[in-house]
């Protein structure tokens, strides 16, 4: 298929025609979050970080969105504000019993897979999370006649990484292509936000933060709401069936320029520390055997993958969406602002024209985005 150069953009009132089912999606009512758009999404996932971010825009949108989740429906329940009456559909479900997962899909036009660890436990491991599953979530979708199918890997993804996270998911892109061969892949760098493990990492750890390589990894940080705007479009556009994107900042960091930033940002030291990788991958494996979750060697291994954008020229990104990604130092303050001391929290932030509490100037193409 011919990869177009700018996606075409439709009305609310246009009919969608899906090109592999031939599927026609009529909505109701007006649109926006108190009508119905005719699509109806499963997010896989919906939980995580990024999970939340893409339900909240897909229901803005008057999207009828399924919720899979484990545990009780109380970890999921800041989801169901984010859409209108009846509009979040919590379901339980197990990553291990199709029956379960030909459930949460059969009613839906689209398919959302943003699952993923960072590390194992007794119940799930690397393989039964980012590869027997996927590929799960793939067949069955496709089996249910579902129309399109978005998997979330990492830019890191390769079969010859330095991390079984990473392994692991380029496998389950190689099982999802093959399950599904009109899915796409959404390939993004590490996210910062609200809820972030980059930025409010080094914030809360400030006294002692520990690095490998004396933080010379290489990192493209993209904005989650930037991530969620995109795989949004994906989801609305025909034009963007089987693509494959990654999603990565324009500039290139290195860790250790992130800990400046934060450093200039809360206005205190980042008290960073370079520790051996092998003697930090051991002292790690100690907390592999606690009951739960603190941290494990797979998160040092992950401290040394460089985030490298391929140059494959089939693969999509920011621009070929029309989406212009925020900028980390004009993003960064509203998410680690609470780290400041006392003393410094009404702080303006330095460049020209920008006051503290002000909403960011935001791109003309990510006006709806709230940041």
């Amino acid at each position: 298929f011919a990869i177009p150069t700018k996606l075409a953009k439709r009305g609310k009132a246009d009919v969608v025609v899906r090109k592999t089912t031939g599927k026609v999606l009529v909505g109701r009512g007006a649109y926006g979050r108190q009508s119905w758009n005719g699509q109806t999404a499963t997010v896989f996932g919906c939980s995580g970080f990024l999970g939340r971010y893409v339900v909240a825009r897909l229901a803005r949108e008057g999207t009828k969105v399924i919720v899979p989740y484990r545990g009780i429906t109380e970890n999921i329940r800041y989801l169901k504000p984010t859409g209108d009456l009846g509009m979040i559909i919590p379901m339980e479900f197990d990553l291990r019993n199709p029956k379960q997962i030909e459930e949460c899909v059969r009613h839906s036009d689209v398919v959302i897979n943003l699952i993923g660890r960072n590390y194992e436990t007794k119940n799930f491991s690397f393989d039964q999370v980012h590869v027997l599953g996927a590929q799960n979530i793939a067949e069955i979708s496709r089996e249910s006649g579902v129309s399109r199918l978005i998997h979330m890997s990492h830019i890191g993804a390769k079969t010859n990484a330095h991390s079984d996270v990473m392994v692991t998911k380029a496998f389950g892109e190689q099982r999802v292509r093959e399950s599904f061969p009109g899915a796409n892949i959404v390939r993004s760098a590490t996210m910062y936000g609200y809820e972030d493990e980059l930025l409010n990492n080094m914030g809360k750890f400030k006294d002692f933060y520990m690095t490998v390589n004396h933080a010379q990894q290489k990192l493209r940080p993209v904005c989650v709401s930037d991530v969620a705007h995109a795989i949004d479009i994906i989801r609305d556009n025909e034009d963007t069936v089987g693509q494959t994107f990654e999603l990565y900042n324009p500039k290139e960091y290195t860790r250790k320029e992130v800990i400046e930033l934060v450093e200039f940002f809360i206005r205190e030291k980042v008290w960073h520390f370079n520790i051996p990788t092998p003697l930090l991958r051991m002292a790690a494996r100690a907390f592999d055997i606690l009951p739960y979750y603190y941290t494990s060697h797979h998160a040092v291994d992950l401290m040394s993958i460089n985030e490298t954008p391929s140059t494959e020229k089939s693969i999509q990104t920011f621009a070929d969406l029309g989406i212009q990604p925020h900028t980390l130092e004009l993003a960064a303050l509203q998410y680690i602002r609470h780290y400041r001391s006392s003393q410094h929290e009404e702080d303006p932030m330095e460049p020209k024209g920008y006051k503290a509490f002000r909403k960011l100037p935001v791109p003309v193409d990510n006006k709806d985005i709230v940041v």
